[in-house]
């Protein structure tokens, strides 16, 4: 006897999972089917995409940047730092020396002029630095070495409160450890991977090359 052609079967097929009426999602590098958010979590990069340029001041791993605002800066080398400070020091010195020679001297001083001497000193030393810092980012001695002092989250300019915070917390370090503290606040540099001083960390600063062509972030303010 012969059999009955085959039927063709015409059951519905089962839609694929997704919203009504929408087409069907399409394959993806991790699996068929709809997710919410990709594996490695939501607004990541797409397969094969370079990493952006740019990463912000605070990563270990990376010498600092102005990661959206620019190129990618250096930070100062310890080198450039020690040459600038004594550069620096020697100018406070000449200063203080000019201001308070009419008045006590060449000599030593002891006792309450000894104490004006030093009072002197420090305004000079104070004034030196801030208006320099606040200002520029940068006094005589970085402008010597191509070194800017910058805010340490976005490479952006540091005011004069932040620039006096950070001068005010040397001194008071020094001040309260008999000088011990300031050789430790320096020598901090030698090995924190930004080559930041004690001073840069509580003041969140950090000293960066000023390469050609880098934006400067104290113009135009």
């Amino acid at each position: 006897m012969t059999e009955p052609p085959e039927q063709p079967d015409r059951r519905e097929s089962t839609p694929p999972a997704g919203a009504p009426g929408q087409p069907p999602p399409a394959q993806t590098p991790y699996g068929a089917g709809q997710w919410s958010q990709p594996p490695y979590g939501p607004g990541g990069p797409p397969y094969g995409a370079a990493e952006p340029p740019g990463r912000p001041y605070g990563s270990a791993d990376h010498p600092g940047g102005y990661g959206a605002m620019g190129p990618t800066l250096r930070y100062g080398e310890r080198w450039r730092r020690l040459i600038a400070a004594i550069i620096d020091g020697l100018i406070v010195y000449a200063l203080t020396l000019l201001a308070t020679a009419p008045f006590f001297g060449h000599g030593t001083v002891y006792g309450a002029r000894q104490i004006a001497a030093d009072l002197v000193a420090v305004v000079i030393a104070f004034l030196y630095y801030v208006l320099q810092h606040g200002t520029w980012g940068q006094t005589l001695g970085k402008r010597a070495m191509n070194l800017r002092v910058v805010r340490e989250g976005d490479g952006g300019p540091i005011g004069y409160g932040q620039a006096s915070w950070r001068l005010l917390f040397q001194y008071l370090l020094s001040l309260l450890t008999c000088g011990v503290g300031g050789l430790v606040d320096v020598a901090w540099i030698l090995w924190d991977p930004r080559r930041q001083a004690l001073h840069d960390k509580v003041a969140k600063t950090v000293v960066v090359r000023t390469e050609p062509g880098t934006p400067d972030p104290y113009k135009g303010r």
